[in-house]
C-alpha cells in the first residue's frame, strides 16, 4: 500500500458499489453507468470524505473472461476524479478488488469530458501505470432520422426469415445465445450468457430464422437515458450480410413505430463485422472521443 503520500486523505472512505447501493450514487454516476452495476461481473469504487457527500473520485469497470476460464481481464468503464488527491486512493482499491479475480491486464475507455477534455482521468491512469492515448472510440452515435435516410431504407421489404424479438420465447432465446456465446461471438457483452431476456429491448432487437433454427441475432438494449445501444450483431450462416442488412431494415422499421424521430442509436464497431456493416451504412460516421490504453497487473 502506499497511502503514506495521501496525508490529506486521512478521512476518506472507500464504498463498494453493488446493485443494491447503486442508486445513491445514480446521479453523480449517471443511470446509464450505475444499472451495470446490477451484472453479475461489474464492480464500483467511491471515495468520499464522508458518507453521503458528494464523491471525490469514483469508478466502474467490468471482469471479463471468468466464464470461459479465458485470460481475465478487467475493463474501465468509468472514471470521474473530482480531486487528484483522490486517485491513489482509489486506484488502491482497484487493485485489492481485482487481485481476488486474478486479473491479468487492465484496460480502459473512458470518453473524454466536453468541459476540460478529463485532464484529471488522464494524469490519475498515467500515475496509476497506465499506457494512456487519445484515440477515436468503437462507438458511434447516430439518430432514427439519421438510419431512416439510409440507402438500405430505399426499401421497406424485410424478409419473411426475420422476426421481431417479441416473437421469440424464453427458450427459443437461451438456445440462440448459447449458439452464439458457443461459437465465439458475444457482441460488446463479455457477459451476455448472463443476461436475462428482458435486457433487451424486444420491441426493436430481431433475429433471422432458417428452417427451425436461428442463425442471425440484432440485439439492443434501451438504456435509462433514453439511448438505445447495439449488445449483439451477428449472422451464424448462410449469406451473412445479406442477414446482417435485412434484420438492420427491421431494427430501423421497428424503432419508427415504438420511438420518436430524435431517438439516439448507439453503434459499436467492436469486431471486423460490426466495423463493416457500420463503414456501410455510415460512411461518414466518427467515433466519440476516447482515452484509451492498458496495463500488465502480473
Amino acid at each position: 500500500m502506499y497511502y503514506e503520500h495521501l496525508e490529506n486523505m486521512q478521512h476518506m472512505n472507500i464504498t463498494i458499489l453493488s446493485e443494491d447501493n447503486a442508486f445513491d450514487y445514480e446521479d453523480y454516476l449517471t443511470a446509464d453507468v450505475a444499472e451495470n452495476l446490477s451484472r453479475d461481473y461489474y464492480k464500483g469504487i467511491v471515495v468520499e470524505e464522508d458518507e453521503g457527500d458528494a464523491p471525490l473520485a469514483a469508478m466502474v469497470f467490468e471482469i471479463a473472461g471468468i466464464e470461459e476460464q479465458e485470460t481475465t481481464e478487467a475493463v474501465i468503464h468509468f472514471l470521474k476524479i473530482e480531486y487528484e488527491e483522490a486517485a491513489g486512493l482509489l486506484f488502491d482499491s482497484y487493485k485489492e478488488l481485482i487481485e481476488s479475480y486474478d486479473v491479468k491486464k487492465s484496460t480502459f475507455m473512458i470518453s473524454v469530458s466536453e468541459e476540460d477534455d478529463s485532464i484529471k482521468e488522464k494524469k490519475a491512469l498515467a500515475d496509476a501505470g497506465f499506457n494512456v492515448r487519445l484515440t477515436e472510440g468503437d462507438e458511434i452515435i447516430t439518430d432514427l432520422e439519421e438510419l431512416l435516410a439510409l440507402p438500405i431504407m430505399k426499401s421497406r421489404k424485410v424478409p419473411d426469415t426475420i422476426f421481431s424479438l417479441n416473437e421469440m420465447t424464453t427458450r427459443g432465446f437461451r438456445n440462440a445465445i448459447s449458439k452464439s456465446v458457443m461459437s465465439g461471438r458475444k457482441g460488446v457483452c463479455p457477459d451476455l450468457a448472463l443476461l436475462p431476456f428482458s435486457w433487451f429491448d424486444s420491441d426493436v432487437s430481431c433475429y433471422s430464422e432458417h428452417d427451425g433454427n436461428v442463425d442471425g441475432l440484432l440485439l439492443f438494449h434501451k438504456m435509462p437515458s433514453g439511448m438505445i445501444a447495439i449488445q449483439l450483431m451477428v449472422a451464424m450462416s448462410g449469406d451473412a450480410q445479406k442477414i446482417l442488412l435485412g434484420m438492420m431494415r427491421k431494427f430501423v422499421i421497428s424503432l419508427e413505430e415504438n420511438y420518436g424521430p430524435g431517438t439516439k442509436v448507439v453503434l459499436n464497431r467492436h469486431n471486423y463485422s460490426s466495423l463493416a456493416l457500420t463503414e456501410k451504412l455510415l460512411p461518414g460516421g466518427f467515433g466519440i472521443p476516447v482515452y484509451k490504453g492498458s496495463r500488465q497487473e502480473q
